[in-house]
């Protein structure tokens, strides 16, 4: 009986797994600092799935901006870089000169997309 329970649990952590994965569509992005210097250099690391258009792209957009429209965040955009059909790799970025806080966010495309992930840092 106990060993029934831990295989069915483990079959639910790993359906959650996989639920977390299709939900984010294989994108993902990890900062190397949380915090910046104004001006300051921040390197990116991310994967993006191959299925995403090649106008794709990372920006940086003040925090205080609605998620999840791809629109909305390249109207205040205060940088980007495009993936270019890559599946991973990094970018460096300067850092805004004004303090306060900001996303990277990607997007899956530059033709009214969607934002598919974010992560928060702080110039300060």
């Amino acid at each position: 009986m106990k060993r029934s329970i831990k295989l069915v649990s483990l079959v639910f952590i790993l359906s959650m797994l996989l639920v977390v994965a299709a939900c984010s569509g294989g994108a993902s992005m990890k900062a190397d600092k949380t915090t910046v210097a104004p001006g300051g250099s921040i390197t990116v690391q991310w994967t993006a799935p191959g299925s995403f258009e090649k106008n794709a792209w990372i920006g940086i957009i003040p925090s205080a901006i609605s998620h999840g429209s791809e629109a909305t965040n390249d109207q205040h955009d205060l940088t980007y870089k495009y993936l270019s059909k890559k599946t991973s790799g990094s970018f460096t970025f300067k850092a805004p000169k004004k303090r306060g806080s900001y996303d990277f966010r990607m997007h899956d495309t530059d033709s009214n997309g969607k934002e598919v992930a974010s992560i928060t840092f702080e110039v300060k």
